[in-house]
């Protein structure tokens, strides 16, 4: 038996999970119009492997014509209150080209077998690794516990080819106002690197346990893209 399918027979059931299995779906908005949506799921096998899944689609005229759509997914098992990771996947398709990357973690041999548009890599891993999906994932756990809530925090973060140093630095308490309602929230800042594109703010309500409501990106000081919740399974109420 490999060591990870041992550790998806000790694998704890979905309702001890820090998170529960989920719904939920963003809108996505560029400079006050919509464009688009997040579908987002968080389900379990009867093995313990969960799966994050997300799907973006365009609404946008120009956008459905042009056939821009995005994906992502990651396949991981909770070890108390830490991730590890198994899978990840992303694809990023556009009118020209497509973009993707796909680790398959092999914890046995210490590494990822990387493929990628640009060739493949094999990474060697580390302890308490996340991907750019279940970082969210463990960024909410984190903020459950009322001790570390406010804190900065740092993660080693599996991204295309290379493992990188990134943050989510607190930034307020904050009230948030969507149309599911208003819900007090703690405003984070994921910091990949200056410049980065994937650098946003985030809003975390105890409501969603923790996890992103609202993403905004920025560029040059302007807002580029808003990433509001607009439904999920697990059934919100707001107070506005």
């Amino acid at each position: 038996m490999s060591a990870d399918a041992a550790r998806a027979e000790r694998a704890p059931p979905a309702e001890q999970a820090p998170l529960p299995a989920h719904s939920a779906v963003y809108d996505v908005i560029r400079r006050g119009s919509k464009i688009g949506e997040i579908h987002v799921s968080l389900e379990v096998d009867e093995r313990g492997i969960w799966l994050f899944d997300t799907e973006t689609v365009a609404t946008a005229r120009m956008a459905r014509i042009l056939r821009v759509s995005a994906e992502e997914s990651a396949h991981f098992m909770w070890e108390g209150e830490q991730i590890r990771m198994l899978t990840y996947r992303q694809v990023a398709r556009g009118p020209t080209r497509s973009r993707f990357w796909q680790h398959e973690l092999d914890w046995n041999a210490g590494v990822s077998n990387t493929h990628t548009y640009e060739g493949d890599h094999v990474i060697e891993l580390e302890q308490a690794l996340v991907d750019p999906l279940t970082l969210r994932l463990q960024l909410a756990v984190l903020l459950a516990d009322p001790e570390k809530r406010g804190s900065d925090f740092s993660f080693r973060v599996l991204e295309r080819d290379e493992i990188e140093d990134q943050q989510f630095l607190f930034q307020d308490h904050e009230r948030l106002e969507l149309d599911i309602g208003c819900f007090d929230t703690v405003r984070m800042q994921r910091f990949r690197r200056e410049g980065s594109s994937r650098n946003y703010d985030s809003w975390h309500s105890e409501a969603f346990h923790w996890l992103p409501m609202r993403l905004v990106q920025t560029q040059d000081g302007r807002e580029e893209l808003d990433v509001r919740l607009t439904e999920t399974s697990l059934g919100l109420e707001g107070d506005c």
